[in-house]
């Protein structure tokens, strides 16, 4: 089979875990005796939509360059450029299966196009974009609304955007023959947020994780040494854990892995940290998790996740885990190695931490199974075999929809400049 995997970025510019699922998949693809191709986004623009085709340590990739302005938020999801460019490639390249892993940075109709292309349609629901419009749905947050916009986007706009990009990932979604995601908890999350029926999904958990050397723990009292890791912004939690250990004994220490990359977010929890015994690791690999002397992993997460490989990871490393009381991590986690708390409850975490007899009684947890990438793909490659290419259903949003879409959001646009006194024009090179 030729087999188009698709996604918002692919290294060496992103190297996410979704980067990482999509990678292993591919070459143990490949290694099957298929012609795997990825098509990615691209976090860089082009003065015009164009395709650049590269290798990355033998795979093929084709990285599809946005032209336009703030192509990443969520209420660019449709691009006309892309749209026109991926039927360019499916015509060319005439792959027997196309699996989208994520649309951001390319366009909401990738599964339609490529269904009017005959081919066979998969989707892998890595996050809530498809959804909300946001990658993240928070714990604390149960009422489905439009994601925080940008002082141009007026409420009118975003509700009527909001209305849109969900009715068109409907459509989206629902053409797809085979829809898979990481974790039972985030099929049944992305369900319950969906504006309509989804296909049946199949749970398929990410083949990404290496075995971490597996540490022994000594048989006496445990001491009272966290670590936790993972990319620093403020919906992983981290100003939950500084405020809770704020509140208990001056004892506790915090090991930090991972980087905070906006500036004002890094000084707020450097200051919060200011007189705890916290140490900053900054950025980290696999050899640096392992290394890592603690006594307990600390989970802090305010999100639902999809599938929260760093679950895996510490039960790997062997440390019993103190988590947010997040469904996904209920499901892997053993009740016997594991203390949870609600997410984002300073008091809650400082009486767990404080609960000395209940920490002791933790045991040191098995390590999970490794998600075996020839295992997974040789799945995949059997629902891909057992779906014949079929037409789609008609799809309730139209070109002429995204068209009055795209024009309202012009003249808004055309109305804010108009308010300034003498607006610039742009240079007569742009979007050419």
């Amino acid at each position: 089979m030729k087999i188009f995997l698709v996604l918002h970025g692919f290294p060496p510019e992103t190297q996410g875990g979704t980067e990482r699922a999509v990678e292993a998949l591919a070459r143990a693809m490949i290694a099957a005796g298929h012609e795997v191709v990825v098509v990615a986004g691209s976090l860089n623009q082009a003065p015009t939509t164009v395709v650049g085709s590269e290798e990355h340590d033998g795979l093929k990739v084709l990285r599809l360059h946005r032209d336009d302005l703030y192509y990443e938020s969520w209420f660019k999801a449709y691009s006309p450029g892309v749209s026109a460019a991926f039927e360019a490639l499916l015509a060319e390249h005439r792959p027997d299966v196309v699996h989208v892993h994520h649309w951001i940075r390319l366009s909401s109709d990738l599964i339609r196009l490529s269904r009017a292309a005959g081919c066979v349609t998969a989707v892998t629901l890595h996050d809530y974009f498809s959804v909300l419009g946001d990658p993240v749905r928070r714990a604390d947050r149960d009422q489905v609304a439009a994601p925080r916009c940008p002082s141009y986007v007026s409420a009118a706009e975003a509700a009527e955007a909001f209305e849109l990009h969900r009715r068109d990932f409907l459509d989206e979604l629902s053409a797809a023959q085979l829809c898979f995601a990481p974790s039972a908890a985030h099929a049944r999350g992305v369900q319950e947020v969906a504006p309509g029926a989804l296909p049946s999904i199949e749970v398929t958990p990410p083949p990404l994780l290496d075995a971490l050397p597996r540490r022994r723990l000594g048989d006496g009292p445990r001491g009272r040494r966290l670590v936790t890791w993972g990319a620093l912004y403020e919906d992983k939690g981290l100003d939950c854990v500084l405020d809770a250990l704020a509140q208990v004994a001056a004892d506790w220490s915090l090991e930090v892995l991972g980087e905070a990359h906006q500036d004002d977010y890094r000084a707020r929890i450097e200051q919060r940290a200011s007189g705890l015994a916290v140490t900053w690791r900054g950025a980290f690999g696999s050899d640096d998790l392992a290394s890592v002397e603690a006594d307990y992993a600390l989970l802090p997460s305010l999100c639902h996740e999809s599938y929260g490989l760093t679950m895996d990871e510490a039960l790997g490393m062997g440390l019993p885990v103190i988590a947010s009381d997040l469904p996904v991590y209920r499901e892997r986690a053993p009740a016997e190695s594991c203390a949870f708390y609600p997410p984002g409850d300073a008091g809650a975490l400082a009486a767990v931490l404080d609960d000395e007899a209940r920490l002791q009684q933790l045991t040191a947890p098995t390590p999970p199974e490794v998600v075996d990438a020839r295992a997974a793909a040789a799945r995949l490659l059997e629902l891909y075999g057992s779906a014949a290419a079929a037409p789609a259903a008609l799809a309730a949003v139209t070109d002429r929809d995204r068209a009055l879409a795209l024009f309202r959001r012009a003249e808004r646009r055309l109305w804010t400049a108009l308010q300034q006194d003498a607006p610039p024009a742009p240079p007569d090179d742009f979007l050419s």
